[in-house]
């Protein structure tokens, strides 16, 4: 039977851990609210015209 290993832990994989930042989220929060602002604006003017 094959042997039961553990899996590696952080300090023994060959990679650096990944680096949480939400720099990519905030900028699509910040761009799809400018977006969606810019839309409900050209919306509301050809509803009031």
């Amino acid at each position: 039977m094959a042997a039961d290993e553990a899996h590696p832990t952080v300090t023994e994989m060959d990679y650096p851990a990944h680096e949480r930042n939400y720099s990519g989220f905030i900028n699509l929060f910040k761009w799809g609210t400018v977006g969606a602002a810019i839309i409900a604006a050209i919306v509301l003017y050809i509803i009031a015209n």
